[in-house]
C-alpha cells in the first residue's frame, strides 16, 4: 500500500471513519434493493450477490469497530497501539467471504444441474443497475479515504467492494442471457461471482496475515530511511535496521554507529538529528534509535550499512575470530 499524505493524524481518522460508515448504511441499502430483486426474479447470481451485501454489513460494522480502536493512542496496557486491531477485522472479512463464496457456489452447481427460467428479469436488471451506481460510489470514497489515512482495513474494504462492481455486472450480464432463454447463464455467472469472491478473500487474508506477523516496510522505505541516516556526518554506519508495519502505525529500530569517545549529550543530540531527518519524510513512523561505538560491534552479526572503510580496519571494529573483512559495497547487508 502506498504512503499516504502528509497530513493530520486527526484528519486521517476522520477519513477511515467517514468510509467505514458510508460502507455500513450502503450495504444495509444493498440488502433491502437485491432482496426485493432475489424475491422476484428466484436469480442465483442476484443471490449472491445479496449474500455478498449482507456479509458486507457484519464486516463493515467490524472494520468501523476496529478503525475506532485502531486509532486510539496507545495507552497503560498496550504500549505500541491498537493498529492491530485493522488487520484482525481484515481477518475476519477474509473468512466472512470465503464462506459466502462457499454457499454460493454450492447452489450454482445445484441449478446447474437443473437450470430454471428467471422471473421479472427487466426489474432485476433496473435493481441490479442501481446497485452499481450506489457500489462505484462508495468505492471512490474509499480509495480516497486510503489514500488520506493509510487504512489497512478501509483498503480490504475497498477491494471487496471493488469484486461487488464487477459481479454486479455479471449479474446484469446473467438477468438479460435469462431474458433471452439462456437459463444456464445464471448459475454459471454466479458461479464465477463466487469464485473471484474467493479469490479477493484469499488476498485480503494474505496481506492481514503479514501485517500481524510484523512484516518488514517494503525494501524502497528501509532504503530511504537508510539515506536519510548517512545524511549525518556524526554517523558512521547503521548496525542494523529493522521496521514493521502494525496497522495504521509504522516502527522503526536503528542502531547507529558513531564515535564511542563521544559524550552522551552528543550522541543524544545526533540521534535527534537522524529522527527529525527522517520524520520530515515519514511522519507517521515511530522511531527508535540506540547509539553504539564501532568497537563493541562483532563483525560477524553486522547486518548493517556502512561507507566508512576504515570501520573494517583493526581497532574500529571486532572482527569475532574472522582475520579478513570485505569491504562494504555501500548496500544494505542481510544477516551476515
Amino acid at each position: 500500500m502506498s504512503q499516504c499524505p502528509v497530513i493530520d493524524i486527526a484528519q486521517r481518522e476522520i477519513w477511515a471513519r467517514r468510509a467505514t460508515t458510508a460502507s455500513i448504511v450502503i450495504a444495509a441499502t444493498l440488502i433491502a434493493i437485491k432482496a426485493a430483486g432475489w424475491f422476484m426474479t428466484d436469480s442465483v447470481s442476484l443471490l449472491s450477490s445479496m449474500i455478498d451485501s449482507m456479509l458486507d454489513v457484519g464486516t463493515s460494522v467490524i472494520n468501523f469497530m476496529a478503525v475506532r480502536s485502531a486509532w486510539r493512542p496507545a495507552d497503560h496496557d498496550h504500549r505500541f497501539g491498537h493498529g492491530k486491531a485493522e488487520p484482525l477485522a481484515g481477518l475476519f472479512q477474509s473468512a466472512f467471504m470465503i464462506g459466502a463464496a462457499i454457499l454460493v457456489l454450492a447452489e450454482a452447481g445445484s441449478r446447474l444441474a437443473e437450470p430454471q427460467p428467471i422471473r421479472f428479469a427487466v426489474e432485476g436488471v433496473w435493481i441490479m443497475s442501481i446497485s452499481l451506481v450506489m457500489t462505484v460510489g462508495l468505492v471512490l470514497l474509499q480509495r480516497k479515504a486510503v489514500r488520506m489515512s493509510g487504512s489497512l482495513a478501509v483498503d480490504a474494504d475497498s477491494m471487496h467492494y471493488t469484486s461487488d462492481i464487477l459481479s454486479n455486472l455479471a449479474v446484469i450480464v446473467a438477468l438479460v442471457a435469462g431474458f433471452s432463454g439462456l437459463n444456464w447463464a445464471d448459475p454459471a455467472i454466479g458461479g464465477m461471482v463466487a469464485l473471484f469472491l474467493l479469490y479477493s478473500a484469499v488476498k485480503v487474508g494474505r496481506n492481514s496475515v503479514s501485517v500481524l506477523m510484523d512484516q518488514e516496510l517494503p525494501e524502497s522505505d528501509s532504503q530511504r530511511i537508510i539515506e536519510l541516516t548517512m545524511k549525518n556526518a556524526s554517523v558512521i554506519g547503521i548496525h542494523r535496521l529493522r521496521t514493521r508495519s502494525s496497522g495504521v502505525h509504522r516502527f522503526a529500530e536503528i542502531e547507529l554507529i558513531m564515535d564511542g569517545g563521544m559524550l552522551m549529550r552528543e550522541s543524544h543530540t545526533i540521534c535527534h538529528q537522524v529522527m527529525d531527518s527522517i520524520r520530515a519524510e515519514y511522519p507517521d513512523l515511530d522511531i527508535t534509535i540506540h547509539p553504539e561505538p564501532p568497537e563493541d560491534i562483532h563483525l560477524d552479526e553486522f547486518s548493517g550499512y556502512t561507507e566508512d572503510p576504515e570501520f573494517w580496519h583493526t581497532g574500529r571494529a571486532r572482527k569475532a575470530g574472522q582475520d579478513s573483512i570485505p569491504a562494504s559495497n555501500g548496500e544494505l547487508a542481510t544477516g551476515r
